[in-house]
């Protein structure tokens, strides 16, 4: 499910920031496991490890700001 929906938003030129994904999946998990999931959602390096493991599908890249000279 994750995986589909990352790829989903990255071809429709919204890739997912670490943050946003962190967040879609405490969401599903929270959907999932109500009060028993903490508060505080997935641990910190969840979303680096994930995409670790899944990096024949899943890329990272660093973003760069857009160019304020061009119209």
């Amino acid at each position: 499910i994750v995986i589909r929906f990352a790829v989903e938003m990255a071809l429709r030129g919204f890739p997912l920031t670490h943050r946003r994904l962190k967040e879609h999946v405490d969401g599903i998990v929270r959907a999932r496991l109500g009060d028993a999931f903490p508060a505080t959602g997935v641990g910190k390096n969840w979303t680096d490890r994930f995409t670790e493991k899944h990096r024949t599908r899943l890329s990272t890249y660093w973003s760069h700001s857009l160019d304020n000279k061009r119209g």
